[in-house]
């Protein structure tokens, strides 16, 4: 029978399923395992009161609290006597409490004392609660969950030390699978329909102009080269996400529209899948004159299932609104619970998208086969060097740049943010500004 084209939904019914490893998070999954060699952040410092906090991460359900000494602590959920939650247990001057019949922990894991049973009990040299290390940095809590003999040290990123620069912390929760709200981060053609000519301008409006595509591998993951010909400028944006599921993005409301070089990113956000149906999006939003000089940015809004700009929860507006003005949160989250990708039709829109699946997916099985998970370095640098950036730049020649000067024109910025990696920001910054001198015919400010 001839394949049914038209009206053919009768004919498309698929078995196919979601591909587990690069979906599936828990403990013993590929995915998982890589996940857990890395620091993860688990909740914002403003969420930990005087009562232990219920959270969850990789599909664990922990308890996160802070004793009377200020000491952090993340212990498995079920005390290891009967198993009662620690949810409900008593915050000491050391470590916790259990409530059911006073087992007391140490941060650790260490049991300091089994209740009722002597104070020299061999139950305290024999039993230990899950424990996993945590460290308070900026306002967030992180977590490391993997092998206590593998765990790295905790890396500062450079946009971390913007001069000038608020930083608030910020938790967002979207019920899908993590990989579907990353890999957004390196889908920039769904900037130009999804937030500028489905839904109308969302962020700034020179984003829905149309842009010619690069991507490039870092030391730390990659990026994806957006050039752009605004008015008469060239505007690059370098968006960079850094395995295994952190991701860096520029100025929201960049409209291109003064030259600037190296300028550094927005947001610094990891998305961190709590289990195989449910990301939390924790990081920092960045706010300085610099990425906002019309003032559009809103500290206020920004904190725990909130942030300043349109589409990224379910509750900031109703439902006939966002099915007419959807935002990323609708699409990332209409994809399924777990995106199906034997079912996609890809294209070549899609490239940024297959290459992080495919960087993602060899970093798993490198894991998986016993190779230690590659770290980011400071190589001697106050901060680890990262690689998201605006750079804009007046254009000089004659007639309008046509695709493949802007292509490398994108490149030869590409190539001078990788780089200088190995130099501070200032020197970055001198660098890519010589780039676009001999690029674009000079500095206008210069004559």
């Amino acid at each position: 029978m001839a394949e049914q084209r038209a009206y053919g939904g009768y004919y498309q019914v698929s078995e196919a399923r979601e591909d587990p490893e690069l979906t599936h998070v828990g403990r013993g999954t590929p995915c998982g395992e890589y996940m857990r060699r890395y620091w993860q952040p688990v909740a914002m410092t403003a969420e930990l009161g005087e009562l232990p906090l219920l959270v969850r991460i990789l599909g664990e359900t922990l308890v996160l609290f802070r004793d009377g000494r200020g000491k952090l602590g993340l212990l498995h959920r079920h005390c290891a006597h009967r198993g009662a939650s620690l949810e409900y247990g008593i915050v000491a001057e050391r470590g916790i409490i259990c409530c059911y019949h006073g087992w007391h922990y140490d941060i650790d894991g260490t049991l300091l004392q089994a209740g009722s049973e002597p104070a020299d009990s061999p139950l305290c040299k024999r039993v230990t609660q899950g424990a996993y290390p945590v460290h308070e940095h900026r306002g967030i809590v992180f977590a490391y969950l993997g092998p206590p003999a593998a765990k790295p040290a905790f890396p500062v990123y450079d946009t971390e030390l913007m001069a000038d620069t608020q930083r608030k912390p910020f938790s967002l929760t979207t019920p899908c699978n993590w990989l579907q709200v990353y890999e957004n981060t390196q889908d920039p053609i769904h900037v130009l329909h999804l937030h500028a000519r489905s839904s109308g301008v969302q962020f700034g409006a020179a984003s829905g102009v149309d842009q010619v595509l690069d991507y490039a591998d870092t030391p730390l993951g990659m990026i994806n080269v957006q050039t752009r010909h605004i008015g008469t400028r060239l505007w690059t944006r370098t968006t960079e996400s850094m395995l295994p599921n952190l991701n860096q993005t520029g100025a929201i409301w960049e409209e291109a529209e003064a030259v600037k070089y190296f300028q550094r990113c927005a947001m610094l956000r990891w998305m961190v899948p709590l289990d195989n149906t449910t990301t939390r999006t924790i990081g920092w939003r960045f706010f300085s004159a610099r990425l906002d000089p019309h003032g559009r940015d809103d500290p206020t809004r920004v904190g725990k299932e909130s942030i300043d700009f349109v589409g990224q929860t379910a509750d900031e507006r109703a439902y006939a609104e966002r099915q007419r003005q959807p935002g990323d949160f609708e699409a990332q989250v209409s994809q399924r619970p777990i995106a199906i990708h034997a079912l996609e039709h890809r294209a070549t829109s899609d490239t940024g998208v297959a290459r992080l699946r495919r960087r993602l997916r060899n970093s798993i099985r490198a894991v998986a086969n016993g190779e230690p998970a590659p770290q980011p370095d400071h190589f001697g640098l106050e901060a680890v060097s990262t690689y998201c950036q605006d750079t804009v730049c007046e254009w000089r020649g004659a007639a309008p740049p046509d695709q493949s000067i802007m292509r490398e024109h994108g490149q030869r910025i590409a190539e001078a943010v990788l780089g200088s990696s190995h130099l501070p920001p200032a020197e970055r910054e001198a660098q890519i500004r010589s780039v676009c001198d001999d690029a674009a015919g000079g500095d206008p400010s210069t004559g």
